[in-house]
């Protein structure tokens, strides 16, 4: 008896259809399962500021002078930062304002009254493993959001688990406003001065560590030295180490009057010095003497202080910004944050004798 292919036909066509449906179709996907997009990093840091409010809507602080302030800037780090990069926007790859998905930026900041903010920076000192305050002074031509977006990009890729603290001077932010940022920064150790006596006498660390950049080292180093000269000794315990990158200071008037003074104070000094920084060799050119974030033949070599010849390192345009930018540097200052090991004794450094004393560079 011959069957009919018919019934056969059918159940190949119910088949292919009901096959086609559900390719078709959209399938219900488990969300515990699908990849969810990682949100930018929120950093908050401290702040301490002389700079007058900016009148423009949503630019925080100016370049003016004017009354110490205290507050929270919260900074965006974007998912994807890469350790020693500072991510912002490039017309190169057509971008003109930040994205918190590619970009570190300045998202917002809270105004604190004095009181509030020691508050919050004892609340900061008692929830941190290691018990150390940050507190660093930018540069020249840095503007407030600069600041604080390298400041917290630095913070993050170091791991430092206590509060960090941003003092932001009334610089510029320009490249021509050099002259009026040193008039500026000059004004500014009396402020500083300020800050760090309120660190010292209100928050309960067990260190606290200064690190200047540029222009900065300035008003760190006299500030310091009014606070030895206001304080009882046994602040040395607490506020003892001293970092300067870069130090746009006349190389001549550091050896001869801080460097000294830090050393009677027994302050741990560590000085980075490089001779590819063009913003210092324009500051050389411009003040006509060496200044003490120079290499070469004018490196600072003093009792008291580790310098490391920074040269072959990379650092931004000018060579200047290093610090944040060298994945060698950052290591090393790691390491004296962490540990606080002296130069002999950290790893990636190599000692250099000459007749006029050590200094260290960089194992290759």
């Amino acid at each position: 008896m011959r069957v009919s292919p018919c019934p056969i036909r059918a159940i190949i066509v119910a088949t292919v259809v009901g096959l086609l449906s559900a390719c078709g179709s959209t399938p219900e996907v488990d969300s515990r399962i699908t990849p969810q997009p990682v949100p930018p990093q929120a950093v908050s840091i401290f702040y301490a500021t002389n700079r007058a409010p900016d009148p423009e809507p949503g630019e925080y602080f100016g370049s003016e002078r004017g009354e110490l302030s205290f507050g929270i800037a919260r900074v965006g780090i974007p998912p994807n930062h890469e350790i020693g990069r500072y991510e912002k926007p490039s017309v190169f790859r057509f971008e003109w304002d930040p994205d918190e998905r590619k970009h570190i930026s300045l998202r917002d900041i809270e105004a604190l009254e004095q009181t509030v903010f020691l508050a919050r920076m004892q609340e900061a000192i008692s929830a941190s493993t290691s018990r150390k305050i940050l507190l660093f002074v930018h540069g020249y031509n840095v503007d407030f959001p600069l600041a604080s977006e390298r400041l917290a990009q630095f913070a993050t890729d170091l791991k430092f688990d206590g509060p960090v603290v941003l003092f932001s001077w009334p610089s510029q932010g320009t490249l021509t406003g050099y002259t009026r940022d040193e008039t500026n920064v000059e004004w500014s150790q009396v402020a500083l001065t300020q800050v760090m006596t309120m660190l010292l006498d209100n928050i309960p660390s067990e260190q606290i560590i200064l690190v200047a950049h540029s222009m900065g080292s300035r008003a760190t180093t006299r500030a310091y030295k009014n606070v030895t000269n206001e304080l009882p000794a046994d602040i040395h315990a607490v506020m003892n180490e001293l970092i300067l990158v870069a130090p746009d200071v006349d190389a001549d008037l550091f050896r001869q009057e801080s460097a000294p003074a830090l050393d009677r104070m027994e302050m741990h000094v560590t000085l980075y010095a490089s001779s590819a920084d063009r913003a210092l060799l324009a500051s050389k050119a411009f003040h006509g003497y060496p200044r003490a974030g120079d290499s070469g033949e004018g490196l600072v070599l003093v009792p008291g202080v580790e310098t490391i010849d920074a040269s072959e390192n990379t650092g931004g345009l000018l060579g200047h910004s290093y610090f944040a930018e060298d994945r060698r540097i950052m290591e090393d200052i790691y390491a004296i944050l962490q540990t606080g090991l002296r130069a002999d004794q950290r790893f990636g450094l190599r000692a250099v004798e000459t007749t006029a004393g050590r200094y260290w560079t960089f194992r290759k």
